[in-house]
Formats: C-alpha cells, structure tokens, sequence
C-alpha cells in the first residue's frame, strides 16, 4: 500500500466516523438548543409582555449558554474523530512495509548521522538488516516499531527515533486539518450541511 492509498483508506475511515460523530454531536446540540428555547418559553410566559427586557436578557442568556454547549459537544466530537483517525494511521502504518521496504529501511538508516551506535532497536523483521548496519551495536527487537529504527549513541546522551511512528507523530499536525477538511468535505458533498 502505498502512502496515497494509506492517505485514501484514511480519509473513507474518517468520514464514516466524522459522519457518526457529527450526527451524534449535532442530535445532542439540537437537543440542548430545544431545551434552552423551552425554557425561554416557560421564562416570557412566566414574566408576560410588561418584562419584555428582563424575558430577553434571560432568553439571551439560555442561547449562549446553549450555543457554548453545542460548540463543546461539536469540538469534543472533532478530538474524538481526531484520536481515531491517529489510531487508524498508526495501524495502517504496517501496510507500508511492502516490496520496496528494504530500500526504506537502508534509507531510513543513511539519514542517521555518523555515529558509534550503541543499541539499536527495531521491528523484529528488521533484526538481521539492523545487524548489517551497525555492527558491534546491541540490536533490540522491538514490536512497537513497524519501520525504522531507533538508535541510541555509546554515552546514552544522544538518542535519535526514524521510525514510521515517530514520523507520523511528527507529521500529525499537518495531516489532520487537511484529513478534516476533506472529510467535512465529503459529508457536506453528500447532503450533510455543517451546523454552526
């Protein structure tokens, strides 16, 4: 699988699960906001005309608080789909490991900088590779690793991560807005309007 194709199986998980959340976010803010305009109802009839300042004020107040509450709700249901969408990144990450890994793995290990490695950790696949690399280093499998490797320097200060991990981590921050925005795309292209 490719990184586009990962990219793609991503963004139709997540707009199967942005679609869910969202429905489910928005039944709840719906809920909340009819709530509030009960309320509002109770409160004019209960003061009547002659306190139509106080009914406002009131009824103003219930909206924002019901407005705020939606909001909390939809920005909850967005870090839930967000804490998905990283999980399905991560378990896709092994999808990556394909024909061509091996030369990601040697390219992977040329980005390190010169350096008397002293342990090295890795996929337990990679154990025999690590081997080749960094001879005289302590190889560590490692099944947390799906790809790449994490070196550690003789005197234990320095430590580099080039894993597949570790980059997604990395590139999280700029993945997500734009897998957010294409799937609040798509939900919107299928008759879903976004609610504010």
């Amino acid at each position: 699988m490719s990184c586009q194709e990962l990219i793609e199986a991503l963004r139709k998980r997540g707009e199967e699960n942005a679609l869910t959340l969202r429905q489910e976010a928005e039944a709840e803010a719906d809920r909340i906001r009819a709530d509030a305009a009960e309320r509002s109802s109770r409160v004019r009839a209960s003061l009547g005309s002659s306190n139509l300042v106080a009914v406002r004020e009131q009824t103003g107040g219930m909206i924002s608080e019901a407005r705020r509450k939606a909001r909390l709700i939809l920005l909850s249901a967005e870090k839930e789909l967000s804490a998905n969408l990283y999980a399905a990144a991560s378990e896709s990450l092994v999808c990556l490991r394909d024909k061509q890994y091996p030369e990601v793995f040697d390219a992977l290990v040329n980005e390190l900088p010169a350096c008397k490695w002293k342990v090295v950790r890795v996929n337990p696949v990679d154990e025999g590779s690590a081997r080749v690399h960094f001879p005289g280093a302590e190889v560590i499998a490692d099944s947390s690793i799906t790809a790449g490797v994490d070196v550690e320097g003789e005197d234990g200060r320095v430590r580099i991560i080039n894993t597949f991990e570790k980059r997604l981590e990395n590139a999280w921050a700029v993945v997500l807005p734009e897998l957010i925005k294409d799937i609040y795309g798509k939900i919107e292209e299928c008759g879903v309007p976004e609610k504010n």
